[in-house]
């Protein structure tokens, strides 16, 4: 059987006692990263020298997917991400459909993203909210973006941009005549975390003057 373990997206505190209970007592983990989730391990002083660990870091490498088929055939296997749950973006979705064309069960333990806090900590309504996952880096960008700006979603729009877009993002909204309320937030939960909540001419001078650090990942919020 399979099961998903959420981490902490920050602070390392940030973890379940279930999840730490899971770490103690299990033998055999898929990790997304093994060197992050060994340090994970170390930070709360579990010793994991008589555990196994495997690395699944691609959506396409088939001759590792079929192994983890007959891995989870025969043991209870435990995925971790690298932070936060192990399927919206990352190889443990991939291990999910394995599971359904194979009839094997999986469980996901609730718990770790950036959306939720971000939601509970919008200003504005959220009752109704488009969540828009990252936006596309080239194919389909712009369409989703005049969408956004034009209010086609009829309701708050959150999504995700990293570090490496996130000028470029701020730039293309400011070329679309962006005239509404922008809100985001920086490194969720870890130590240098930023909240802003204001317009967009203000933000970009905001990071022009470096009083908005373009560092780690981002929420971004856009209330009509």
């Amino acid at each position: 059987m399979l099961y998903l373990i959420p981490t902490p997206i920050g602070n390392k505190d940030d973890i379940t006692l279930r999840a730490l209970k899971l770490f103690k007592e299990l033998q055999i983990f898929i990790c997304e990263d093994t060197r992050t989730f060994k340090k994970l391990l170390s930070m709360h002083e579990i010793d994991y020298s008589d555990k196994e660990f495997y690395s699944l870091t691609s959506f396409t490498d088939k001759w590792k997917l079929n192994f983890y088929v007959k891995l989870m055939q025969d043991n209870d296997i435990w995925v971790v991400s690298e932070a936060w749950t192990p399927w919206l973006s990352d190889p443990g979705k991939s291990l999910i459909q394995l599971c359904n064309e194979n009839w094997l069960k999986y469980s996901v333990l609730p718990w770790a993203n950036a959306l939720i806090p971000s939601v509970v900590s919008a200003w504005f309504d959220t009752s109704s909210f488009v969540f828009l996952w990252f936006l596309p880096q080239k194919k389909w960008r712009q369409t989703i973006l005049n969408k956004i700006v034009s209010n086609e979603y009829w309701m708050a729009v959150f999504f995700y941009e990293s570090v490496h877009r996130f000028e470029k993002l701020l730039s293309e909204l400011q070329n679309l005549w962006f005239d509404w309320k922008i809100f985001v937030w920086r490194e969720i939960s870890k130590l240098y975390e930023q909240i802003y909540n204001w317009t967009l001419d203000d933000l970009i001078e905001l990071v022009k003057n470096k009083k908005f650090s373009v560092k780690g990942e981002f929420v971004v919020w856009i209330s009509y």
